[in-house]
């Protein structure tokens, strides 16, 4: 027989006040006498009646034998009160001064259940409310994060149910997300969380298993002994997700046996505690989801104009086919080099590939023509940045490009169009653009002309900084340009077509 160690404990802190030998009895054990009365022999019986007078009296009790001996039972305190009792022996007759000792025993026993009772539940609510404030930590980050947009769709969802994971001491807790409830249109995905072997199957296998909970219910099982796939289920909790008709399940699996230090106890099972935090992250999951799917069906309208506008403009001038999104490109690679954030480059690269969007305003017998222009043509020409601001302003999403459009045919002397705008009057996005224009234009055929070479090309950008081109935009564009050129199979690609997974990856890092 394993005995409670309050028994064991008790036990021994009478021996050491009473000078005597303290055995364990259980009342409700037979098995009990042959373990602890060995020793007492003949004297079993009178300490078994030592034991019913103290359960009757419910206080110690001394009895005599028939020899110079007495027997002793004092009801110990706490687990299965009642039934466990310290037995021994005092090596003389009953007396005042003994039934005096047996008493102060007792009450000295009593006193410290007291004390470490008291311990105990100052211990517990230290815990709680250790628990509770790493309970509201993880709520605040929680709300913090709603605010936020994250690169990939679904990674906020990941990073909440981990660290919930964490906070409650689950194996695993899954998102389970019904194949035939669209959750596509939801901006969820399955996930599972855990360093555990659970796979999807499982937790699908386990929700078979059970009565699922209906949308603000909850389900909360310990002590289970479910087989599946990978592993055993102990204990599971299982909220809805969704807000009226659930579109799946938060599902936690096996909660850890966790020591708690300060208890000197294990925590192995779930409780309606941790029920409510899965609810709290199955309603983030859903506000979470929704913003997803909105955020992508924004991204897919901002994706489509931007389409539409690229078509419309390659459609009409031969030249800007694959020009615009080679400018996007270098003005990324310029903006990278000059440290600026990747909101910020993104920004260039998406106002690089509609710089010239005005020119759809400007007459076929202007915009194609194949010699050089007039005066008169090139003033008709000058037009289109104000023609692409006078678009792009109307659209509110895309407003980050304006200066860039606006403003990338200016020059830091002053001698640029259409403002004059001189030195750091330009916006810092379009100085980047002028450069970037520059490079590809020069780079690039015309039907008038062939492309000069990168060496050439970089002479030219080297003998305008300070006049026609920002200095530190034009070293930032060199260095991408040697870069490129060391490397041994990259030669500076000339791009037929917009790379429209490239379009859309600046749109998700900025949130549009």
């Amino acid at each position: 027989m394993i005995l409670p160690a309050n028994v064991m404990r008790q036990c021994e802190d009478l021996a050491q006040l009473l000078g005597t030998v303290c055995s364990p009895y259980l009342r409700t054990c037979e098995t009990s006498r042959s373990a602890y009365f060995e020793a007492m022999h003949s004297e079993i019986k009178v300490a078994l009646t030592a034991i019913e007078e103290a359960a009757r009296l419910k206080c110690e009790s001394l009895l005599p034998t028939d020899g110079q001996h007495s027997i002793f039972a004092i009801p110990l305190i706490g687990f299965d009160e009642g039934q466990w009792f310290a037995v021994g022996r005092y090596d003389a007759p009953p007396s005042d001064l003994s039934r005096k000792l047996l008493r102060v025993a007792v009450e000295a026993n009593r006193r410290q259940h007291q004390i470490d009772f008291q311990g105990h539940a100052i211990l517990s609510a230290e815990c709680d409310l250790e628990r509770s404030q790493h309970e509201r930590a993880w709520l605040r980050q929680l709300n913090a994060q709603r605010a936020i947009r994250k690169k990939a769709v679904g990674q906020q969802s990941r990073q909440a149910i981990e660290s919930l994971r964490n906070l409650i001491d689950a194996e695993a807790i899954a998102i389970y997300l019904y194949a035939d409830r669209e959750s596509v249109n939801h901006g969820l995905e399955s996930a599972i969380s855990g360093k555990s072997n659970w796979s999807m199957d499982d937790v699908r296998l386990l929700l078979q298993r059970l009565d699922k909970p209906c949308c603000g219910g909850s389900v909360v099982l310990n002590g289970l002994e479910y087989t599946l796939h990978n592993g055993v289920v102990h204990s599971c909790v299982v909220v809805p997700l969704g807000e009226a008709d659930p579109i799946g399940f938060v599902v936690a699996l096996n909660r850890t046996a966790a020591r708690n230090k300060k208890m000197h106890r294990s925590l192995d099972a779930f409780n309606a505690g941790d029920a409510e935090l899965l609810h709290e992250v199955a309603g983030y999951l859903s506000a979470d989801g929704y913003s997803n799917a909105h955020l992508l069906e924004s991204e897919q309208l901002v994706l489509g104009t931007l389409r539409a506008m690229s078509n419309a403009i390659e459609a009409r001038d031969p030249y800007t086919h694959g020009h615009s999104e080679r400018v996007g490109n270098v003005g990324y690679q310029i903006a990278l080099r000059l440290q600026l954030s990747e909101i910020s480059c993104q920004e260039i690269y998406l106002a690089g590939v509609l710089h010239d969007i005005g020119k759809i305003g400007i007459p076929d017998n202007v915009l194609l023509k194949p010699g050089r222009l007039e005066p008169e043509e090139f003033a008709i020409i000058q037009k289109h940045p104000e023609i692409g601001h006078r678009i792009l302003e109307e659209l509110g999403k895309l407003k980050f490009a304006l200066p860039g459009v606006l403003y990338h045919h200016e020059r830091v002397d002053g001698g640029g169009y259409p403002h004059s705008l001189v030195g750091d009057e330009i916006p810092l996005m379009a100085r980047i653009l002028a450069v970037s224009d520059a490079y590809d234009a020069m780079t690039s055929s015309r039907v008038y002309r062939n492309a000069m070479g990168q060496k050439r090309a970089v002479e030219i950008l080297r003998s305008g900084m300070d006049s026609q081109w920002d200095s530190d935009a034009v070293l930032a564009c060199v260095d991408y340009i040697e870069e490129i050129s060391a490397e041994p199979t990259s030669e500076s690609p000339k791009s037929k077509q917009t790379d429209w997974r490239q379009v859309s990856q600046a749109l998700r890092v900025m949130q549009l």
